[in-house]
């Protein structure tokens, strides 16, 4: 009874249209409905479960959704492979991969060398999105990678990571808008909707609208993301899928192939093996743990010691500084990958955008892809804007957002992960989609290399303020204010 009047407080004190004559069930209804369990457990003395196997030493990132550390585990002791880090999907938690963490050690796996950890809600109420989840996996990756390389003494400089479901399209994201690849050696991609789901649809409303809009089939979220090629970079690529249409429920013909993509080692296990997985099976089997196990060892170990290579620019002609480095670039829209010709160095052609990175073939380690132009005279980058229709605030529904730059030769990148852009982020070309609250961040670079201020726009588009907007309050009353401040619900 004292805990029933405990919730019953809790509840009036967070929602005050709540009468005070409310029954029990009323009570109960709202309970289930509403409180998210970090702030309702605690109220009446409970303490909420959550993984935490972290070694001594490590701190865990907070998460960019929830605000809270990230649940999770990870290992402490020798480290002699690269460190592997699992990223799970939607709705579930670090606690997915625990199968996976022993498996892994059975196969001589480093317990300092396995990681994941919870970077979103955990809850079916509350889906998670890739564009809201990038700043949680950039937390991620450098923590591990910081805490490693204090732990080991040496500086860790690439990771290996498994992702499952949301989680590939959230680490391609990651990897795009933070100019990342040069962390990644080895990606696997598990269940991935790379081509879309189709479960989600553009048009939806709810709490998974985010996440909705970005893998609904053909969208214009998952043509930005592939723009430029599927598999950047030197990282090497494997995805793990279904391939029947009939194991894993989410990707049905004509989808079956959703998962693959475009210059990675695909392997539509169950199509291949007459296995009937499903979408939550599939990276967990043994066999299947097994198939990744043996494409990850086939990667040879990055120098631990030697140093990143850089691209050097001399006037319109680009080189790197080490012997052994090479240039892998490509033109136009397209992202260098490792098919590209390798080449020592490169003449940049006049108002052609090019985009490079230097690989080392011997340390195994690469640079961060960098964009460059020639132009026949020096030009300052000139301002960005962006219409007035487009301008930051609060929105119900997603809008594109256009950008222009009032020097015409110079070149535009942007980021919706926080983090500034540079030179090697997502090359604008079209509209950019906003589906979620998100910063976007952009500048103009000239053909010389000058870069404009940043231009900083920070979006809400949230299924709280639709809530605040159509409350029971503004029903009754529509003249009373939408109580509203901006801020999303916390809790998994």
């Amino acid at each position: 009874m004292k805990h029933i009047i405990l919730l019953f407080a809790v509840i009036r004190q967070r929602f005050s249209w709540v009468p005070a004559f409310a029954g029990t069930t009323f009570i109960v209804a709202m309970t289930v409905a509403c409180a998210p369990r970090e702030i309702l457990l605690p109220a009446i003395g409970l303490k909420p479960y959550t993984l935490s196997d972290f070694p001594t030493g490590y701190t865990p990132p907070k998460s960019h959704e929830t605000g809270q550390p990230m649940p999770g585990f990870g290992g402490s002791g020798p480290l002699d492979h690269t460190p592997l880090i699992f990223i799970h999907g939607n709705t579930v938690s670090a606690r997915y991969w625990l199968p996976a963490r022993a498996h892994f050690k059975t196969r001589g796996f480093a317990d300092a060398g396995l990681w994941s950890l919870g970077y979103g809600w955990d809850n079916v109420r509350y889906f998670d999105s890739a564009d809201l989840s990038v700043p949680s996996v950039e937390r991620i990756v450098n923590s591990v990678m910081q805490h490693l390389s204090k732990e080991t003494g040496q500086p860790v400089r690439q990771v290996d990571i498994i992702g499952h479901s949301l989680g590939v399209t959230l680490v391609r994201q990651w990897m795009k808008q933070t100019n990342s690849w040069h962390k990644v050696r080895s990606f696997i991609a598990a269940c991935g909707a790379n081509d879309g789901v189709w479960t989600a649809d553009m048009y939806s409303r709810g709490q998974n609208r985010g996440v909705a809009f970005e893998l609904a089939p053909g969208s214009p979220w998952l043509t930005q993301l592939n723009a430029g090629g599927e598999t950047p970079g030197a990282t090497r690529y494997m995805t793990l899928y279904d391939g029947t249409g009939w194991g894993d429920v989410l990707f049905p013909k004509p989808q079956q192939d959703s998962s693959a993509l475009e210059g990675a080692y695909n392997l539509p296990y169950n199509r291949e093996h007459g296995t009937w997985y499903d979408h939550l099976e599939l990276p967990r089997k043994p066999e299947t743990m097994d198939a990744m196990i043996a494409w990850l060892k086939q990667a040879p170990e990055p120098s631990r010691t030697a140093e990143l290579p850089a691209i050097v620019r001399k006037g319109d002609s680009l080189s790197v500084d080490q012997p052994e480095a090479a240039l892998h670039c490509a033109t136009g829209e397209k992202n260098p990958d490792a098919r590209n010709a390798v080449v020592q160095s490169l003449q940049l052609e006049p108002g052609i955008v090019t985009s490079c990175y230097a690989h080392n073939s011997a340390t195994g380690l690469s640079s961060a892809l960098a964009r460059y132009k020639r132009g026949d005279k020096p030009l300052a980058p000139g301002k960005l804007t962006v219409s007035s229709a487009q301008m930051a605030k609060s929105y119900q529904n997603p809008i594109k957002v256009t950008l222009t730059a009032s020097e015409p030769e110079a070149f535009i990148v942007y980021t919706t992960s926080g983090t500034p852009p540079n030179s090697g982020s997502p090359l604008y070309t079209a509209p950019v989609y906003v589906a979620g609250p998100l910063r976007l961040t952009a500048m103009a670079i000239a053909p010389d290399g000058r870069r404009s201020a940043p231009l900083i726009l920070d979006y809400d588009i949230s299924l709280e303020l639709i809530e605040a907007e159509r409350s029971l309050q503004r029903q009754y009353d529509p003249g009373t204010a939408a109580d509203y401040d901006g801020k999303r619900k916390k809790g998994r």
